[in-house]
């Protein structure tokens, strides 16, 4: 008998449709005798080698859909992972963002803190140097003070010695009673009381109240009343008619009296002028006039002068005995001028803001004592302050021109006085 093995069609297109394992059984169907067994045999076989086969290649199939099930899991996955990573990436972008921009502020933030340090640097340096200017200056205000109190103890001292010797002079006035002859009219009356140099008061005819002036009680007999003086340049003499007028200076150092006061003085009777002169190596040289008055400021206090008599300055006020009659230049009979008030003989200029102090100039001078205080002799000169005129402390028939005095004094006393 022959078994042919056969797969029903339904169980078959079902297993097909479906795609599941099969569900049916492979059936030996028996056709013919038993003769032949080993043929038997041999389909028995090719059955079981089929039915491995179709195992097989179900096995295979069941594989292919789990390697695709599979397949679509990890492309999923994949998926999923790369939408992840690109949100995250995303993410991490915005952060990356963020934190440039925190860092961008962070650094203007730096910046400005190191430029503001920079400023906080600079201004603590400036003020180090405030404090270190203020300390010095405190220093310097501190040795003022002391050097003030010094002075002032001095000028009290000083006070004091002048009130003493002030009521020495009003009590021997007392004693003196009305005698108007008795009264101190310039330093020759003040020297019969007191012999020493320094500043007094004296009563002119026609004055109100006392004129302080300073008295020389040691040169030539002693007696003489200072009515101008230069020693040092501390004092401008470049003013203008009304500070001439009045007087201006330091009693004890550069002064000049006032043409008003010098009016009353001398008209109170007759005055010699003695001139003292020294240069810068320290030669020292006078002139001296016998006569020696001005006339009121309605005449512009003209300058009356006398006679050359005594000295070796030689006579640069009148010119009487100059060999350079070029320079002959005559201040006797001129008027006052000073800056504001032209009263020279000259057309072509004003020779008080020309020469730089206020004098009796004709067309110009030969002495101008109230010029421009040069510290040094020669000036205008290489090497020396310049200047394009003759404007300091000059006396000509001494010095030449363009020689500026180291000190000059101007005194007066009574002619018949000796």
């Amino acid at each position: 008998m022959q078994c042919i093995c056969a797969v029903p069609e339904e169980e078959d297109k079902g297993r097909s449709d479906s795609r599941g394992e099969p569900s049916y059984e492979l059936k030996c169907l028996q056709m013919g005798d038993h003769h032949d067994m080993a043929d038997s045999a041999n389909t028995s076989d090719k059955c079981k080698r089929r039915k491995v086969l179709y195992s097989l290649n179900n096995h295979r199939h069941r594989l292919r859909l789990c390697c695709t099930i599979l397949s679509w899991v990890v492309l999923l996955s994949l998926t999923s992972f790369v939408i992840w990573l690109h949100l995250r990436m995303e993410g991490l972008r915005t952060e990356k963002d963020l934190l440039t921009d925190k860092v961008l502020k962070d650094a203007q933030l730096l910046a400005s803190l190191q430029y503001r340090t920079g400023q906080l640097v600079s201004e603590k340096a400036e003020l180090d140097n405030k404090l270190t200017y203020g300390i010095c200056e405190i220093e310097k205000l501190q040795n003022t003070s002391v050097v003030l109190r010094t002075r002032l103890n001095d000028v009290s001292k000083d006070l004091t010695d002048k009130g003493s010797t002030l009521r020495t002079v009003r009590d021997r006035l007392i004693m003196l009673g009305g005698c108007d002859n008795c009264l101190i009219r310039d330093c020759s009356d003040a020297k019969v009381w007191n012999a020493l140099d320094g500043v007094y008061p004296i009563w002119p005819r026609n004055f109100t109240n006392a004129l302080y002036v300073y008295c020389d009680m040691s040169s030539e007999g002693g007696g003489w009343t200072l009515i101008q003086r230069r020693l040092d340049g501390s004092v401008k003499f470049n003013r203008s008619w009304q500070d001439y007028r009045d007087g201006f200076g330091d009693l004890a150092g550069e002064l000049w009296i006032g043409n008003e006061n010098l009016y009353y003085l001398l008209s109170q009777k007759d005055y010699k002028l003695r001139i003292d002169l020294e240069d810068w190596d320290g030669n020292r040289s006078f002139a001296e006039y016998d006569s020696f008055r001005i006339e009121s400021e309605e005449d512009n206090y003209r300058l009356r002068l006398g006679t050359y008599i005594a000295g070796n300055a030689g006579d640069s006020m009148t010119g009487g005995n100059s060999t350079f009659q070029i320079f002959n230049r005559n201040l006797n009979n001129m008027q006052f001028s000073t800056i504001d008030r032209d009263n020279d003989a000259s057309t072509k200029q004003n020779c008080a803001r020309q020469y730089k102090g206020g004098w009796w100039y004709k067309d110009c001078y030969s002495a101008n004592l109230n010029g421009l205080y040069y510290k040094v002799g020669k000036y205008g000169v290489k090497g020396a302050p310049s200047s394009p005129v003759q404007d300091g402390i000059e006396w000509f028939t001494w010095t030449g021109w363009y020689y500026s005095l180291k000190a000059v004094s101007m005194k007066v006393k009574p002619a018949a006085a000796l």
